[in-house]
């Protein structure tokens, strides 16, 4: 159920102002009139009651909560949960390797352009990772079906790891959250996440000595395990209306494609075709530092991770996708500054 229909619902439920009186002078009547309330109001407590259990039940059932650590990650609290609709995804799969390592994929969250997945990497019994020596790095090989028909030569999507603090840090166990861009949406309007399965196989575990040469890493065999990840069809953002032109560098190009979700942004942006440079213009390095929302109370939120920036030299496009430092409505996002224009939201 959408939380605007839970919302209506339990408005409709709410008693008016008569009965609200009504209710109160029953329960300030002497004793005897509150002891034989008439059958009629016992069946309307008993239908109210009915009611609001089953739309209590509605909401649990359409929405997984989110972990405590992904709500940290984005710097919210349960309520906010409901804004990612079908967007929360609960795994909860492990697999134990020869070599004693343990990977549990424990929840996932998607929406058109990002995808992002809860991992506990748990080493062989008597192992510490201690964070404060060492920098800890995990991967996953990953596939999505299914896989899209056109999707060669535009591009590629990108991937990578974040650690998450540590509670404990003389245990064997870490938390990661891993992500992933789609392969590219310039021309394969199939390369979404919606609807979609994501195929997740772990692929290795490493970490180095800071500022020294020490590495060592760990290997998954890829045909030993897999974890399928069935991602929701539909999801929480939408599409804004574009069009701008922006000044990258020296170079202008245009704001082809928005998109705004609860925890990412993503762009398309149009230059000249045949660009002969690989990576594009060289002002699309300070994309990320020039591109911010502003939202309804005034507050701007800067976008300071960014998942995904891809050039097609050949059709002069350029692709970025951001992941929201916390969880955000998007009808509270009045405005997208992207290299210091601004892009009204209706």
């Amino acid at each position: 159920m959408d939380p605007r229909e839970l919302n209506h619902l339990f408005e409709q439920m709410s008693p008016a102002l008569d009965q609200e009186e009504a209710m109160l002078a029953r329960l300030q009547a002497p004793e005897k009139a509150v002891k034989n309330p008439s059958r009629r109001w016992k069946k309307s407590v008993f239908v109210l009651t009915a009611a609001a259990a089953m739309a209590l039940a509605c909401a649990a059932a359409a929405f997984s909560a989110l972990d405590p650590r992904l709500l940290s990650f984005f710097q919210r609290t349960p309520q906010d949960t409901e804004l990612l609709g079908e967007g929360v995804v609960e795994v909860n799969q492990s697999h134990t390797y020869e070599n004693g390592w343990t990977i549990s994929v424990r929840q996932a969250l998607a929406d058109r352009y990002s995808l992002t997945v809860l991992v506990e990497v748990t080493a062989p019994e008597g192992t510490v990772l201690d964070q404060d020596q060492y920098n800890y790095y995990f991967d996953l090989s990953s596939q999505l079906l299914p896989e899209a028909e056109n999707a060669a030569g535009v591009g590629g999507w990108r991937s990578g790891s974040t650690l998450l603090a540590d509670d404990d840090p003389t245990d064997n166990q870490l938390t990661f959250l891993w992500y992933r861009s789609p392969t590219s949406y310039l021309e394969a309007e199939t390369e979404t996440f919606t609807g979609r399965t994501a195929v997740l196989s772990p692929s290795r575990f490493w970490s180095d000595v800071p500022d020294t040469l020490l590495y060592w890493k760990t290997d998954f065999p890829l045909e030993e395990w897999s974890c399928t990840v069935d991602l929701p069809a539909e999801d929480s953002g939408r599409e804004v209306p574009s069009g701008q032109t922006v000044l990258v560098g020296e170079d202008e190009m245009e704001v082809t494609q928005l998109y705004l979700s609860p925890i990412s942004c993503a762009l398309t942006l149009q230059g000249e075709e045949h660009d002969s440079r690989m990576w594009g213009p060289v002002g699309l390095s300070s994309l990320m530092e020039e591109t911010s929302l502003t939202l309804a109370d005034g507050s701007t939120l800067p976008m300071s991770r960014l998942l995904d920036l891809t050039y097609n030299s050949d059709a002069g496009q350029a692709e970025a996708v951001f992941q929201l430092e916390r969880i955000t409505d998007p009808e509270q996002v009045v405005s997208v500054t992207v290299f210091g224009e601004t892009i009204p939201v209706s």
